[in-house]
C-alpha cells in the first residue's frame, strides 16, 4: 500500500536469450501512457538456484530460434544524427557538388564517385523513411527540410561553381554530364531496389552496404548536373538532370519504407501504431504518386 492506495507488482525471471523479445511483447500491450503502469527489464545481481542456467543451457541445446528484431532505440542511435540539419552537413555537402561538378566537366568518373562517398544526403532519406514508419512528425519534417536544404546546396555550388568558370574558358558538355540529362522508368525500378538495400543494411547492422547504396543511388551528380544546366540556362539540361534526382529520391525512400514495413519496424506503444500506420500510408501513397508521374515525364514522345 502507497498513499493509500494498492500497488500490484508482477515480478518474471527469464534467460537472456529472450529477454528483449519478452520486453518488446510487454510494451505492445501494456498502456504506459498511464503514471500508474510500468515495464522495467533489470539484470539480476543475485545467485540463483541452477533452473535458470540449465533453462538456457536446454533452450540452446534445443536450438531454439527467437526472433530478435532490432530495437527502436537502435534505428535511433543510428538515425537521430541525420535529423537535424547542422553546418557540418552543408559544409560536407558544398564540398561532395565542388568534387563531382569538377569531375563531370572533366569527364572523370574516379572524381564523381569520390563526390558521391563524401556526400551525406543519403542520412536524411533514411530519417525521414524511418520516422514515417515510427510515426515520428516532427522529426519527419526535419528529415525532409534537411535534406531540402542539401539538396539545393548540391544545385547551387554546381550553378555557382559552373557561372565562376564560363567567365575563363568554355565549358564542354561531356559524357559524364549528358549520361545524367538521361530519364527511364528503369532508374527508378533500381532506385526502388536501392532503397531496399539500404533499408536491409540498417535493418540488419550491415553499415557497409550504405556505402554502395550511397555510390549507386548517385544523388549529387544529377543534382550537380541541374546546378550546371541553370548557370548555362539550357532548361532540358536542368529539368531531365532535376528528374534523374527525384527519381533516385523517390525510389530510396520507397524502397526503405518497404523494408521497414515488411521488418514491423513501428512505435514501441501500441496507441502509437495507427497514427504511424496512416503516416506510412498517406506517404507511400504520395511516392507512387509521384513516381507514376515522373514515369510519364521520363517517356520521351516519338518525333
Amino acid at each position: 500500500m502507497v498513499d493509500n492506495q494498492k500497488l500490484l507488482r508482477y515480478v518474471g525471471i527469464s534467460p537472456d536469450l529472450i529477454s528483449d523479445a519478452l520486453t518488446n511483447e510487454l510494451n505492445k500491450i501494456i498502456d504506459t501512457r498511464t503514471k500508474e503502469l510500468y515495464v522495467i527489464n533489470t539484470a539480476i545481481e543475485a545467485t540463483l538456484s541452477d533452473y535458470l542456467s540449465n533453462y538456457s543451457k536446454e533452450l540452446e541445446t534445443k536450438q531454439i530460434k527467437t526472433k530478435k528484431k532490432k530495437l527502436i532505440e537502435e534505428y535511433e542511435l543510428l538515425i537521430d544524427p541525420n535529423v537535424k540539419f547542422n553546418k557540418n552537413l552543408l559544409f560536407m555537402i558544398v564540398i561532395a557538388a565542388g568534387v563531382a561538378t569538377v569531375g563531370l566537366f572533366a569527364n572523370n568518373a574516379s572524381l564523381v564517385i569520390g563526390a558521391m562517398l563524401i556526400s551525406p544526403l543519403l542520412g536524411p532519406i533514411s530519417a525521414f523513411s524511418f520516422n514515417t514508419a515510427v510515426g515520428k512528425t516532427h522529426k519527419m519534417f526535419k528529415a525532409l527540410i534537411s535534406g531540402s536544404i542539401l539538396l539545393v546546396s548540391v544545385v547551387g555550388t554546381g550553378a555557382i561553381l559552373t557561372g565562376i568558370a564560363l567567365q575563363f574558358t568554355d565549358l564542354p558538355l561531356t559524357s559524364e554530364i549528358l549520361s545524367r540529362t538521361e530519364m527511364s522508368p528503369v532508374f527508378l525500378a533500381v532506385a526502388i531496389a536501392l532503397g531496399l538495400a539500404g533499408g536491409i543494411a540498417m535493418s540488419t547492422n550491415i553499415p557497409g552496404i550504405l556505402v554502395g547504396v550511397a555510390i549507386a543511388a548517385a544523388l549529387v551528380p544529377p543534382a550537380s548536373v541541374a546546378g550546371i544546366g541553370l548557370a548555362l540556362l539550357n532548361f532540358d539540361i536542368f529539368s531531365s538532370a532535376l528528374i534523374l534526382t527525384a527519381a533516385n529520391i523517390i525510389g530510396l525512400v520507397l524502397g526503405m519504407m518497404i523494408i521497414f514495413f515488411i521488418s514491423g519496424v513501428t512505435p514501441r506503444k501500441f496507441y502509437e501504431k495507427e497514427k504511424a500506420r496512416n503516416h506510412m500510408i498517406i506517404t507511400i501513397s504520395i511516392f507512387i504518386g509521384l513516381s507514376i508521374l515522373l514515369g510519364f515525364l521520363s517517356i520521351k514522345p516519338e518525333i
